[in-house]
């Protein structure tokens, strides 16, 4: 059973978290609101807080230094469909069968209604719901956003769309159920605007909204004056002007949480849903791999948070995080309560961002994605990544996965394997994107 609705701050943790100064500050908010900002396919070396210095992003950068940066940030599928199940839920999205994007055929291939996603929670608490942009969640009825919790919605639920809907001749773009009947603006610029209207008409109640840009995601294309100042950079010119026109968009919604007065009891969550795609000029850094792999590339991704008061400025965290963890830190923060019932796999990461442990909340993570699966296993991982050869690496000595040491230390490999095997069967079989990875032993 859900909680009661509440709207306070739950005090017991601000005043452990706090110190007196800060909790004077603090106690003039009657609720916290959330802005989560998800980015499509943005590669963990194409943010300035992640060292970029061709595609510059002050205002991420700006979240960031006004908060934490985790270096170690995880999603749980390297693909967006199962990515997004799996932090809307907080829970892997293997245990109800969301392996893979459903394609059009696919049917029943989204979230299962019986699971509990966080708009819809934090309804209960009284919260005002908002998507703006991509959900990409099941084609019927049921899975659309405007029947999964969100208040209200404009965006579209696919994989892909293109940035000058004008006409919208598919009917893809939608404000709630209704197809709008004509988007004039470049469509990253068009959820800005939708973003910061939304925040202006609600700065006077509690609100939860997701701001979820398809930006730098495919089919890549870019206004003109944005692709003009990235011409010396080649085959990363359009990734560039489109990363750029999002990091203004983004600046437009934390101006408006400034205008409106809610930006000292506004958490934000800045975080993609997987790694950058080398075809599109995604840079994912010191990762080995790609968007749709098993390696770090796909999986580990650039992620800052700011709460004023609560996370300390200017901070930077190597600490195992997965963004399966959004949703129980989210009700925490909201007021509410973990019901055991839920089976979260996240975990309340408040202690984490805040500063107060280093220590993860995680002993292991685990992936599985059609012909690919890893398993991390403290500073270990276990990784097949498509149909290259299995590997084994610290992470911690090796971020870019490059010395394997599975013939030198079979035994750890073996017990990693044993892991996920393990796992892989208490999550249970894929509903659909069917697993057919390869785990022998070498």
């Amino acid at each position: 059973m859900l909680p009661s609705p509440k709207r306070a701050l739950p005090w017991a943790i601000a005043t452990t978290l706090l110190g007196t100064s800060a909790m004077a500050q603090a106690e003039e908010r009657d609720h916290l609101n959330f802005v989560w900002i998800v980015a499509d396919d943005l590669g963990y070396g194409d943010t300035g807080f992640n060292g970029s210095t061709e595609i510059l992003t002050p205002y991420m950068d700006q979240i960031a230094e006004a908060g934490v940066v985790m270096s170690t940030a995880y999603v749980s599928a390297p693909v967006c469909g199962p990515s997004r199940a799996g932090f809307h839920t907080g829970r892997y999205q293997h245990r109800f069968g969301y392996e893979g994007n459903g394609g059009r055929k696919c049917q029943d291939c989204g979230t299962a209604t019986n699971e509990l996603m966080i708009q819809e929670y934090l309804q209960t608490q009284g919260y005002y719901t908002g998507l703006v942009g991509k959900f990409h969640d099941g084609k019927d009825e049921e899975f659309q956003p405007y029947n999964r919790g969100f208040d209200e919605y404009f965006g579209f639920n696919n994989g892909a769309l293109g940035y000058w809907v004008e006409d919208n001749e598919n009917g893809m773009l939608r404000r709630n159920a209704t197809p709008v009947e004509r988007e004039e603006e470049y469509l990253t610029d068009a959820f800005g605007r939708e973003s910061v209207d939304f925040i202006r008409r609600n700065a006077d109640k509690p609100f939860f909204l997701e701001v979820a840009f398809n930006a730098p995601h495919a089919p890549m294309q870019a206004p003109d004056e944005d692709m003009a100042r990235f011409e010396h950079l080649g085959q990363r010119q359009t990734l560039a002007a489109m990363i750029s026109n999002m990091d203004n968009n983004i600046g437009q919604i934390l101006k408006e949480l400034e205008t409106q007065g809610v930006a000292h009891n506004t958490m934000i969550v800045l975080f993609a849903d997987n790694g950058g795609k080398w075809e599109h000029g995604g840079s994912n850094g010191p990762l080995r791999g790609e968007k749709a792999g098993a390696f770090e590339g796909a999986i580990r991704i650039p992620f800052a948070a700011k709460l004023p008061e609560m996370i300390p400025t200017g901070t930077r965290s190597d600490t195992m995080i997965s963004m399966l963890d959004l949703f129980p830190t989210t009700v925490k923060l909201a007021g509410g309560e973990i019901d055991p019932n839920w089976e979260l796999d996240g975990k309340d990461i408040l202690p984490v961002l805040s500063g107060q442990t280093s220590e993860s909340p995680h002993q292991r993570l685990f992936w599985r994605y059609t012909d690919s699966w890893a398993i991390r296993d403290g500073d270990w991982k276990l990784v097949q990544n498509k149909k290259e050869d299995p590997g084994l690496f610290n992470l911690v000595e090796d971020i870019g996965e490059q010395n394997n040491l599975l013939r030198t230390m079979p035994e750890k490999a073996e017990e990693l394997r044993q892991t996920w095997l393990e796992m892989s069967t208490e999550l249970g079989p894929a509903g659909w994107g069917r697993f057919k990875g390869r785990i022998d032993r070498d």
